[in-house]
C-alpha cells in the first residue's frame, strides 16, 4: 500500500478513536442518524502498462455514508463503469493495440471534513472541502485486440477477467443547498493491486510463431475518478441539538449578543448625554 494512503487510513482511523471517547451526545442515537445517499456520476482516466491515449470514459455508482462524529462519516462506495486506451506503435502514430474494460469497485472507507474539526459543526455550511480514504476489491473484465501496427489487426488478443484489492484516496467539496440536500464534486485515486485491469502484463519481441523475448511491464495499474452527486439526508445528525454544532443556534446567539451590546451602548450614551446636562 503506498505511504500516503496508509498515513491517510491511520490519520483517520486515530481521529475516530479519540473523538468517539469525548463526544456527547443530547439523545440516544439512532441506526439511521446522520446518514446520506449519494448517486454519482462522472468519467475515470485510466493508466497502464501499454496505454497512452485515448483514456478517459465514463463511472457511475453512488455511495452511503453515516456520521460518526460531526467532521467524521464510514462511507461505502459502489462504482462501476468503462474503461479503455489506445497503445501506438514505437514513435509512430500506428495504432499497435487497444483494450475496453467493464468494471466495477467497492469501497469502505472514511470521509474527514476539516472545517467541521477546526470551527464546529455547522450543518449549513454553503462549501465544506473533505478528504476520503477508502481500500476494497476491484472487478475487471478486459478485452484487448490489435490495432493496424499488430501481428494480426482486429483480432481479439487477450480477454482476462478477476477480482483484485485496492485503495484510494481523494478530496471532495461539499454545497450546502438546503437540510435534505447538498452537491459535492470527488476526485479520487485508485490503486487495484494487479497489473491485468488493462489486460496485459507484458510484451513480446519478435512474431507469435518466433517470440525473441518476453518483456515484464511495471507492476500496477491505476485510475483516477472525477464525479459530481448529490447527497440526501435520509434523517438529522444526533448532534443536531448541540448548541455547541449548531449552526442556527450560533446565529441565534450571536444575534441576541449583538443586540445586547447595542442595547448596553445606547443605556451608556444615555447617561453620558444626562450627565453632561447636569
Amino acid at each position: 500500500m503506498p505511504k500516503p494512503i496508509r498515513y491517510l487510513i491511520l490519520t483517520l482511523t486515530v481521529f475516530a478513536f479519540v473523538s468517539q471517547a469525548s463526544a456527547q451526545r443530547r439523545r440516544r442515537s439512532t441506526l439511521w442518524d446522520g446518514v446520506h445517499l449519494t448517486p454519482r456520476a462522472g468519467i475515470n482516466m485510466f493508466y497502464g502498462d501499454l496505454v497512452d491515449q485515448s483514456r478517459t470514459s465514463y463511472s457511475l455508482g453512488g455511495a452511503a455514508e453515516k456520521e460518526l462524529l460531526p467532521f467524521l462519516s464510514a462511507r461505502i462506495q459502489l462504482m462501476g463503469g468503462n474503461m479503455k486506451g489506445e497503445q501506438n506503435y514505437t514513435d509512430t502514430d500506428v495504432l499497435y493495440t487497444y483494450f475496453e474494460n467493464y468494471y466495477a469497485d467497492f469501497m469502505v472507507g472514511l470521509k474527514f471534513k476539516p472545517l467541521d474539526l477546526a470551527l464546529g459543526y455547522f450543518k449549513q455550511r454553503s462549501f465544506s472541502p473533505y478528504m476520503i480514504g477508502q481500500f476494497g476489491l476491484v472487478y475487471y473484465n478486459t478485452k484487448t485486440w490489435y490495432g493496424p501496427a499488430g501481428f494480426d489487426p482486429n483480432t481479439l488478443r487477450h480477454h482476462v477477467s478477476g477480482i483484485a484489492p485496492a485503495v484510494s484516496g481523494g478530496l471532495g467539496l461539499s454545497y450546502w443547498v438546503n437540510s435534505v440536500i447538498s452537491v459535492n464534486a470527488e476526485y479520487t485515486a485508485t490503486l487495484p493491486f494487479t497489473d491485468m485491469v488493462d489486460g496485459h502484463k507484458e510484451w513480446y519481441s519478435g512474431t507469435p510463431d518466433n517470440i525473441v523475448a518476453v518483456h515484464p511491464t511495471d507492476a500496477s495499474d491505476f485510475y483516477y475518478t472525477a464525479t459530481i452527486g448529490v447527497s440526501f439526508l435520509l434523517k438529522d445528525s444526533k448532534w443536531k441539538n448541540e448548541p455547541k454544532y449548531n449552526r442556527k443556534a450560533y446565529l441565534k446567539t450571536r444575534r441576541q449578543m449583538s443586540t445586547s451590546s447595542r442595547k448596553n451602548l445606547k443605556s451608556i450614551n444615555k447617561r453620558r448625554k444626562s450627565l453632561r446636562r447636569r
